[in-house]
């Protein structure tokens, strides 16, 4: 191999540390697309990636429903407190509806939609 130094050729051997025409064409193509390369895969994947921002959009507006439908819950459950602590009538209902409590003296007559089918024996 041939190396030009201020305009006098000299012979170098095989194993020398400069780096052939082809070999310098090839790293320095490497590191100009290793960084671009590079930068377009942070981009789009990386932590902070396109991709993660788009399910981070996604993950604030399914937040956002979620917390609208738990303020409505709350907003029901404050009107039904509310009830609770200023209407006995309410109370009441609850009372019969939810556990079957009667008065004494009381009957309960259950009303079904339709009349229970007799099971049919083998």
């Amino acid at each position: 191999m041939r190396s030009f130094y201020r305009g006098q050729s000299t012979v170098l051997p095989e194993n020398s540390s400069m780096l052939p025409g082809s070999t310098r064409r090839r790293l320095n193509k490497f590191l100009i697309f290793a960084p671009v390369i590079l930068s377009l895969y942070l981009f789009f994947v990386g932590d902070s990636g396109i991709f993660q921002l788009i399910m981070r959009k996604q993950q604030i507006v399914a937040l956002k429903r979620e917390i609208e439908t738990i303020r409505q819950q709350n907003e029901m459950l404050e009107r039904e407190v509310e009830l609770l602590e200023n209407n006995l009538g309410e109370i009441e209902r609850i009372a019969r509806e939810r556990y079957g409590m009667v008065y004494p003296n009381e009957s309960i007559y259950m009303v079904y939609p339709n009349p229970p089918t007799a099971l049919e024996s083998p």
